[in-house]
């Protein structure tokens, strides 16, 4: 370390007298540049360097989906819950989440603010046909603006909240290996 520090420390003062001394600025920079990505990414690559994120109760496993060829990190982890046997996992931030090929779950939900704005931390509730609560995801279990529900086929009443409160919901019937995508728009 001592070596690179006097090499960096150095370097400035040897390119001085350059026929291009705006270079030294834009060198430094970007070897400042590089050092910190360097640092902050491996605290976010390395979970042993990474803070530990609170864990929910319903968090069961991590799902792991591959990445198409072409980009540096192999697989997309995402959290997997479940409740009452049935389980769901979020997703969908960035194009490259939007770009995976996830498990068939019955029923994803999109969650939309304004035209085309993603919205995410929505909290979902889903009741029987007769209103008896199935599920309650809390909004810190919503990541990304889509939810992936593993449900059985039926009729339920699903209710999603955004963070100020204001609650939208749909009346939505699963069939039996027929997945459905339903969108929750709030103004």
């Amino acid at each position: 370390m001592k070596k690179m520090q006097k090499t960096l420390t150095e370097f400035p003062r040897y390119h001085q007298n350059s026929r291009w001394p705006g270079w030294t600025s834009i060198w430094m920079c970007c070897l400042t540049i590089v050092v910190q990505i360097s640092v902050f990414s491996g605290a976010l690559i390395n979970p042993s360097m990474a803070t530990a994120h609170e864990a929910s109760s319903h968090q069961i496993q991590t799902l792991e989906i591959p990445l198409h060829k072409g980009s540096i990190q192999k697989t997309l982890t995402f959290p997997l819950y479940e409740q009452e046997s049935i389980q769901y996992f979020s997703a969908g931030l960035g194009k490259e989440e939007r770009s995976l090929t996830y498990p068939s779950f019955p029923l994803k939900l999109i969650f939309v603010q304004g035209e085309r704005a993603f919205l995410a931390s929505v909290s979902v509730n889903i009741a029987k046909e007769d209103g008896t609560t199935l599920l309650k995801i809390p909004g810190k279990e919503v990541e990304g603006p889509w939810l992936f529900i593993n449900i059985p086929a039926g009729t339920y009443i699903v209710s999603g909240i955004d963070s100020n409160g204001t609650k939208v919901k749909k009346i939505i019937t699963i069939q039996t290996d027929k997945p459905i995508v339903v969108h929750f728009r709030w103004p």
